[in-house]
C-alpha cells in the first residue's frame, strides 16, 4: 500500500514537472522574435543596426505625394483616414532597409505601412551615418488612433523576409483618447506630403 501511494505521488510530481516545463518553454514565435528596443514619440531609439525617431504625426482624409522634383501626384483617398508618421532614421554599421512597418492599435489590430506610394521611408535604402527624414503612411479607421504603437523592423534581404532575429523598434505614439479626439476633429480634407530627404 505504501509503495502504491509513493508511486502515485511520484507520478503526480513528474506530471506536474512536465506541465511546468512545457509552459515555461518559449513558443516558436517567441524564440524567433526580433530583439525589440522601445521608445516614445520624439525619442531616438538605438539598435545595433539602425536609429529611429518618430518626430510628429499628421492625419488627413486624402494625401498627395510630392516627388524629388517637386511634382505633386494625384490625391489618394481612403475609407478611414491617413496617418502620416514623420520619422528620422539612419543605419549604424551597414546598409539596411526598414520594411514591414506596422501600426499596432490598442486592441492589437495591426495596419501595414502603405507600400504602393513612392517616396516614403518604407523600403528606402539607408546608409550608415547618413540620416534621412520622411513619412510613413498608414490607412486606419479614425477611431483606432488612441493608444497606437509603431512597430519598425529591419529587412533581412534574401527572400523578401523580415529579419526575425534582428533588431527592431516599438514606438509608443503617445496618443491619448483626448489627443486622438482633437486630431480627429481637425483632420484636413487633403495633405501634401513631401518625399524622404537626406539630413
Amino acid at each position: 500500500m505504501r509503495r502504491a501511494v509513493l508511486g502515485a505521488l511520484t507520478a503526480a510530481a513528474l506530471l506536474a514537472a512536465i506541465i511546468v516545463v512545457q509552459r515555461a518553454t518559449p513558443s516558436v514565435d517567441q524564440r524567433y522574435a526580433p530583439i525589440v528596443s522601445r521608445g516614445r514619440l520624439g525619442e531616438q531609439v538605438n539598435t545595433t543596426a539602425f536609429q529611429f525617431r518618430v518626430d510628429r504625426l499628421q492625419l488627413a482624409r486624402s494625401v498627395r505625394m510630392t516627388d524629388d522634383y517637386g511634382l505633386v501626384g494625384r490625391p489618394r483617398s481612403t475609407p478611414g483616414v491617413w496617418l502620416v508618421v514623420w520619422a528620422t532614421v539612419a543605419a549604424t554599421r551597414e546598409a539596411v532597409i526598414v520594411q514591414g512597418t506596422r501600426l499596432r492599435t490598442a486592441d492589437g489590430t495591426e495596419y501595414m505601412a502603405n507600400t504602393s506610394i513612392l517616396h516614403t521611408l518604407e523600403k528606402t535604402p539607408l546608409q550608415p551615418g547618413m540620416p534621412v527624414y520622411g513619412p510613413m503612411l498608414f490607412e486606419i479607421p479614425e477611431d483606432r488612433l488612441a493608444g497606437a504603437w509603431l512597430a519598425v523592423r529591419q529587412h533581412s534581404g534574401g527572400a523578401n523576409a523580415l529579419d526575425t532575429l534582428g533588431p527592431a523598434v516599438d514606438v509608443d505614439l503617445g496618443v491619448s483618447p483626448g489627443h486622438a479626439a482633437r486630431l480627429a476633429a481637425e483632420v484636413p480634407p487633403s495633405l501634401t506630403v513631401g518625399p524622404v530627404q537626406a539630413l
